[in-house]
């Protein structure tokens, strides 16, 4: 939120903040509200100051250019040469003067130059030169009272310090200059005072020209409302239009200024609606129906679900309580009188309402965090005082003021005792009382026990240790003695779990992928088209399941994150594209996250908890392989996912696994190209290249692949960890075998019943050749592989090996009725 340090100074003095802004930052700061930048508009006119034209000569080396003395100041030696190219200058004139030094706006930096021969010693400025309009006829000619001398920052009001505070979402008194001024005050005890003045009624009463009904009192505990006859839309007054544009705001006309002006001087957002617009005339507080149709002031039409507060004329909503006026009912040039509504709306309400519609106002972020219910007339009233000063209208008499049920105030008894066990510093009972009556509190009782009633604009003290809190706030964090906590209890270890992801991401980071981190929610329509309708895959073949429910969030942080995940595969999806678009061509992510799904009926244990949470591990890999000079290298991109796996499996020195085609492929998996993963005989996920339908959707022109793991399967397998071996002493034999076998038998399945069958001495079995081709039947094809065989006591002779090998071979034909070529 942005404060102007000029306007902070209309309740409070601000005298030694304008000498010191840096000196209001750790004010603030140390305060809890953190300041995040500062900007000094007078920065932008730094030297640059109110002159006068003494004399006006022609310049002798030029036509077009004058050559000017001008006076910057009271004394003689304040008079500067100056070379002009205007014609709109006489002698006598004011005028604004750059002197050497200024950085004019577009980085232009003032120096001693000399122009046609003539030394010239600064500038006369034109209002484009100083950034204060677009174009200009001329230099600036300033009235004849300028004062010479004078920055011209301080003569054109352009002094001021504006601060960007970060106010958090407890603080909804701070998000106005006086609550501003007011919290500076509970800060360091100075005084501060608003300026309401009274003001005179008309004889024409409110509840005659227009009928207020409050239909949902819950929703909307407090409003008010009152007339105001005869303005005169126009522009607002300059100093309006100042204040208003420093924190942001665009000047509208005097009458929608004037809202916009107590909203950001007291934090209380109010409505004009133009009288003659409302059927009835009526104002009516009630609950949306289902499916009405609103118009708002941005010309947006929005669908109504029934849930929202509205408020209404006889007819139509002419405004989304909290968030956003209508189209129909807003001031124009031709309106005459207004009817201004200051209320109190609840604020889960507003919240809702903003959240739904995507609808980010200025009224919305306030009202959703919570205003002040009392201070309901009060912006009221300083609305109609400055409505009456900058627009000429006539208050109407007889205001609404609809509150039956005031919202209720806290009573919290203090127990100093507690509260100083708690702070580490001991609270005396006076300095208590004083502290917290600084921020408004009514405070009764003496001794260790107090009673205390917060005002109704610190909703965020409501327990005694929010007054704790305040209490060490406005003492100081500094007064708490360093004390180092007594220790009695052990060190905790990290969970077995918490232990083996963590090795988990280093061993993939080690494989060449980077860790991704998404949110747990997704959008359900993107991840429903992303997974398909059916099949997804059955949870006894992948060991994970993705025929599952989604399930909803009943207060989502937008539309778009509705859901949590049920699968980590469409988030890395989404990230890979992202990444592709920005210029990575290749490359692959990870991550170790947990999924959702909505237990059925019949599984629900548990009523507390209705739905199921598995932590996966999910990887992506995209782009071509790379090129490199000597030779080109282009792995398939399945392929290189798959040795990534088999690299992590076999370092993590897994017993067994395999990978084998899946019967029911997911729908969003290449048909061809996709395999189930199964580790010591359990399976644990899947591996595949991206449908070229669903890579075309996401914009992928380079080819995918991804992988899902369930990481309890996984690591029910129980990884074992790294062990050193010595270097074996006596040497390997190789054997090659080649056997034809049918088409559709998977030479990872005769590769593991080939290391079974050859027994302890088998050190490895690899397929070195494919063939298929005219010389074998068509539904045949011939592989070869080679077993390596090594004895760790002694070296194997060529008989030992020779009947090794027959033996293994004849097992593995036998079994899966293949034959030796």
């Amino acid at each position: 939120m942005k404060i102007s340090l000029k306007w902070l100074g209309r309740y409070i003095n601000v005298t030694a903040y304008q000498k010191d802004p840096d000196k209001l930052t750790g004010l603030l700061t140390n305060g809890g509200l953190e300041v995040e930048g500062i900007v000094n508009l007078a920065k932008a006119f730094e030297n640059v100051v109110v002159g006068q034209i003494l004399e006006k000569n022609k310049h002798p080396n030029a036509d077009n250019l004058t050559l000017c003395l001008v006076a910057v100041g009271p004394a003689a030696s304040d008079q500067r040469r100056i070379v002009c190219g205007a014609k709109n200058h006489s002698a006598g004139d004011k005028v604004v003067v750059a002197l050497p030094g200024a950085v004019l706006p577009g980085d232009f930096t003032i120096k001693l130059s000399k122009i046609r021969g003539e030394e010239s010693q600064g500038m006369l400025c034109s209002e484009k030169e100083l950034g204060l309009s677009t174009e200009s006829q001329g230099i600036v000619i300033l009235p004849a009272d300028a004062p010479i001398g004078v920055p011209f920052a301080q003569y054109s009001k352009n002094d001021d310090v504006i601060f960007d505070i970060k106010v958090t979402p407890n603080r909804s008194d701070c998000l106005s200059h006086f609550g501003l001024a007011r919290e500076v005050s509970t800060l360091t005890g100075d005084k501060f005072e608003f300026p309401l003045t009274p003001f005179t009624e008309g004889r024409e009463s409110t509840r005659k020209l227009i009928k207020v009904t409050v239909e949902d009192a819950e929703r909307c505990p407090r409003y008010a409302g009152r007339v105001v006859q005869n303005v005169k839309i126009g522009p607002s007054p300059e100093w309006m239009k100042k204040l208003l544009e420093s924190v942001g705001l665009r000047s509208i006309n005097n009458v929608v200024d004037v809202t916009n002006f107590v909203m950001m001087e007291l934090g209380q957002p109010l409505h004009a609606f133009d009288l003659a617009t409302l059927e009835g005339p009526q104002i009516i507080v009630r609950r949306a129906h289902s499916g009405e149709k609103f118009s708002t002031l941005d010309e947006k039409e929005l669908t109504l679900e029934g849930t929202e507060l509205v408020i209404c004329d006889a007819k139509r909503p002419v405004a989304l309580a909290g968030v956003m006026g209508g189209l129909n009912s807003g001031v124009s040039e031709k309106t005459s009188d207004v009817f201004i509504e200051s209320a109190y709306f609840l604020p889960s309400a507003v919240r809702r309402a903003a959240r739904r519609h995507g609808l980010d106002t200025d009224s919305s972020y306030r009202f959703s965090r919570g205003v002040d219910p009392d201070a309901i007339n009060l912006a009221l009233n300083r609305a109609c005082q400055l409505l009456m000063e900058v627009a000429g209208g006539t208050v109407c008499t007889d205001s609404y003021d609809y509150y039956p049920r005031p919202v209720a105030k806290p009573r919290i008894e203090l127990d100093l005792a507690f509260i100083s066990a708690r702070l580490g510093v001991n609270v005396e009972s006076i300095e208590a009382k004083r502290l917290l009556e600084r921020t408004g509190c009514d405070v009764s009782g003496s001794g260790v026990k107090l009673l205390v009633n917060p005002p109704a604009y610190r909703s965020d003290l409501k327990i005694q240790e929010d007054l704790g809190e305040e209490i060490l706030r406005l003492k100081g964090f500094s007064q708490i003695p360093e004390t180092l906590p007594q220790m009695t209890g052990e060190p905790v270890f990290d969970s077995p779990q918490h232990f083996l992801e963590g090795r988990l991401a280093k061993t993939f980071a080690s494989l060449g992928l980077a860790q991704a981190t998404n949110l747990s929610f997704t959008q359900s329509k993107f991840e429903n088209e992303f997974l398909g309708a059916a099949p997804r895959g059955r949870a006894d073949e992948l060991g994970l399941d993705l025929n599952v429910k989604s399930i909803g969030l009943t207060n989502p942080i937008n539309q778009d994150l509705e859901v949590l995940r049920v699968s980590l595969v469409p988030s890395l999806a989404r990230n890979g594209a992202f990444n592709l678009r920005h210029g990575r061509a290749r490359g692959g992510l990870f991550e170790i996250a947990p999924v959702f799904a909505m237990k059925e009926m019949d599984d629900i244990r548990d009523e507390k908890r209705p739905f199921s949470e598995e932590t996966h591990l999910g990887a992506i890999l995209w782009g071509e392989d790379e090129t490199h000079w000597a030779k080109p290298v282009n792995v398939p991109i399945y392929y290189r996912l798959k040795a990534i796996l088999e690299g992590f499996l076999k370092s993590w020195q897994y017993k067994s696994f395999r990978i084998d085609p899946l019967h029911d492929v997911p729908a969003f998996l290449h048909p061809g190209q996709n395999a189930r993963i199964f580790v010591e005989g359990k399976a644990v996920g899947f591996i595949g290249v991206l449908h070229p339908l669903v890579a075309d959707r996401m914009e992928f022109k380079v080819p995918v692949a991804v992988m899902e793991l369930n990481l309890k399967n996984l690591f029910a397998g129980q990884p074992r960890s790294s062990r050193a071996k010595p270097l074996p002493k006596f040497p390997t034999v190789e054997r090659d075998v080649a056997l034809l076998c049918p088409v559709i038998l998977a030479a990872g399945e005769i590769r593991a019943e080939l290391m079974k069958a050859g027994g302890q001495l088998v050190m490895s079995c690899e397929i070195f050749d494919l063939y298929e081709g005219e010389k074998l039947p068509p539904d045949k094809k011939s592989m070869a592989f080679r077993l390596v065989y090594q004895d760790p006591n002694k070296t194997l002779s060529d008989d030992d090996v020779n009947a090794l090998h027959q033996k293994a071979v004849n097992q593995v034909v036998q079994k899966l009725g293949l034959s030796v070529r």
